[in-house]
């Protein structure tokens, strides 16, 4: 039976976001925005509505969702219709987005379907005819063909939803609108300027997951449907009324290179957010505004709600017949190892990996062009099992895979069976990225095995069986994917950024606490050190379970590898100690990153608007 939560005097909040996940999900932000509206809807202080592109999922996930399209007072489907240069935002083929006559070439018509995702209220922006339906159904959430005409066409669209809503829903008017990076920028200038000519306004505020530095013209804002109307905004501790030229001009700020939209959208907001302390000091307030943000400005963290047991049963569940172990209880990481490297990555389902950008696909058939590697991105297993280094994530120059690269020959100096494990996520904008790692990678048949596009059916299992997960980032506004490690029990290498040296403890400065080792920013040297001495720690726990011949003179060996006289010290005196760094990992999380936990500190900053 449901609980009904009286929300007579919630709070309306209008969330917008390009990615949500469990409906269109890229990285991290789609996990950020998905959960924190997840358990803030359940609050009878709240009213949550998430807006967000179609991304073509309307269709298939009509009846999931239960989506319906908004209807007019009148009964009639509301349709935002209008005009949008076609031009302007490159979409100059006949072939990109054919329209039925040269008259209405640049014509416009959304719908907006309004359905739920686990309580959220979610409304699709769905394009109607042929030059929207290219635009906002476009699959591929950020493609390169149609992303800048996706963030024009949502901003012309909200705008005219907000009309729609002054004019017949004044009800559902929002008190606070929250967009998520600077994809929204434009909508929110436009939901302002139409709440303001009506005598209304609202709260904003902010978050910022990533700096990509969009930098745009003022033209851009034009095109997108913003006029000159003066809006207020907190810039310093003043509160001025400034026109979108104004804007423009103050994130300028007397350069001659185009501002940032990240800028801009901090400059506007009443409250901006980042994903970590780090990140707020580091990067947002000296590259969004410096002094004229810097007391709007606060951080909350991202969150992971994996649990460790469900991991466990989930993939008993679905290999249990393969599993060597039929007793759920006695599998270690060890035997999931030894499976996952030896029977499964050479055996993924035909629909795998999930691949959809064409160019990326191609590309992969010309790349993978001998063994261990196949034209259809799928690899082969490796003939050994062996101490496992699992890496995930969006292919990036951010995420620093080339210094991991480096770092392999020394680690298999010590480790020469060692496997590192790459599930990657690639895109037609890292097509040059690939082609460097696979360089590498078949020049180590033995030992690496990059997988790209998404692996669902071993990405659980690959969690379980890692020895060490490694996250090498150059930069990392917060990192989810490290505590998704912490969260499967796995032991963290990372570099010393952003958030992650707030996420990690490191064990060499804390070795009764440490839940894995922080190195420096792109220093092979240094993380190969990290993680040799780790994966020593690994097996001398796992020898010592395993072999009841174990012998003192072979765990020296293993001792001699590790670096830190501290960890050392540890596993010398408790050869179980790795056991130890696996809880202290997992208790982290469930202390300190719990969406539950983490999502308590945003609700503060909503309300505090109006306390």
């Amino acid at each position: 039976m449901s609980v009904q939560i009286n929300r007579s005097d919630a709070k309306k909040i209008w969330v917008f976001a390009f990615e949500f996940s469990g409906i269109a999900k890229v990285g991290g932000l789609g996990e950020v925005s998905a959960n924190q509206c997840i358990n803030l809807a359940k609050s009878p202080d709240i009213n949550l509505t998430v807006f967000l592109p179609s991304h073509g999922r309307h269709e298939i996930m009509k009846n999931s969702l239960s989506l319906h399209p908004i209807l007019r007072s009148n009964g009639e489907t509301y349709i935002a219709s209008g005009s949008i240069n076609r031009n302007y935002f490159n979409i100059i083929s006949q072939n990109d987005a054919k329209s039925n006559n040269s008259s209405d070439e640049n014509l416009f018509k959304v719908e907006f379907w309004k359905g739920e995702f686990k309580g959220v209220p979610v409304i699709l922006l769905v394009g109607t005819n042929p030059l929207s339906d290219y635009i906002l159904n476009c699959r591929e959430v950020y493609s390169a063909k149609t992303l800048n005409a996706k963030l024009g066409l949502f901003a012309l669209a909200m705008k005219e939803f907000m009309r729609f809503c002054i004019d017949e829903r004044p009800k559902d008017l929002p008190d606070i609108i929250h967009i998520h990076d600077h994809h929204p920028v434009a909508a929110l200038f436009n939901c302002r300027q139409q709440l303001i000519l009506s005598q209304r306004d609202v709260h904003t505020v902010i978050t910022m997951h990533l700096l990509t530095w969009p930098r745009k013209n003022l033209q851009f804002f034009w095109e997108s449907g913003v006029n000159n109307e003066k809006i207020s905004a907190q810039i310093g501790d003043s509160r001025v009324m400034l026109t979108m030229r104004e804007f423009y001009n103050l994130a300028q700020n007397g350069s001659s290179e185009f501002p940032t939209l990240e800028t801009i959208g901090c400059l506007l907001a009443d409250k901006v957010i980042a994903v970590s302390e780090s990140f707020l000091h580091s990067d947002i307030i000296p590259h969004c505004g410096g002094a004229l943000i810097k007391e709007k400005c606060d951080f909350t963290w991202n969150g992971c709600d994996w649990s460790y047991n469900s991991l466990v049963t989930d993939v008993f569940d679905k290999f249990h017949k393969e599993l060597p172990q039929v007793d759920i209880n006695t599998l270690r990481s060890w035997d999931f190892r030894k499976f996952l490297l030896t029977k499964k990555i050479g055996g993924l389902p035909a629909s795998e990996p999930k691949i959809s950008d064409r160019e990326v696909l191609n590309f992969i058939k010309k790349q993978f062009s001998k063994p261990p590697y196949h034209p259809d991105g799928r690899v082969d297993n490796f003939f050994e099992d062996g101490p496992l280094v699992l890496i995930t994530g969006r292919v990036s120059r951010q995420k620093g895979i080339e210094t991991l690269l480096s770092a392999i020959p020394l680690v298999l100096k010590h480790f020469p069976n060692a496997k590192f494990l790459f599930l990657m996520v690639p895109s037609a904008f890292t097509l040059d990225d690939l082609s460097s790692y696979m360089k590498v990678a078949y020049q180590y048949p033995e030992n690496i095995r990059f997988i790209f596009g998404i692996a669902g059916t071993i990405y659980f299992l690959s969690h379980l069986a890692a020895d060490v997960y490694c996250c090498p980032s150059r930069w990392e506004p917060f990192g989810i994917v490290a505590l998704e490690a912490m969260a499967s029990r796995i032991p963290v290498v990372a570099t010393n950024a952003g958030g992650l040296k707030e996420s990690i403890v490191s064990l060499d400065k804390d070795p009764v606490r440490g839940t894995g080792l922080l190195v420096p920013i792109d220093q092979p040297k240094e993380l190969s050190y990290a993680l040799v001495s780790l994966l020593s720690i690994m097996h001398i726990t796992e020898r010592a379970h395993s072999d009841p011949l174990f012998t003192e003179t072979e765990k020296i060996a293993y001792l001699s590898k590790i670096i830190n006289a501290q960890l050392r010290k540890q596993i010398q005196n408790d050869s179980f100690y790795a056991d130890k760094i696996k809880e202290n990992a997992e208790s982290r999380v469930e202390k300190y990153f719990r969406w539950s936990i983490v999502s308590k500190k945003l609700k503060e900053i909503y309300l505090s608007f109006f306390s």
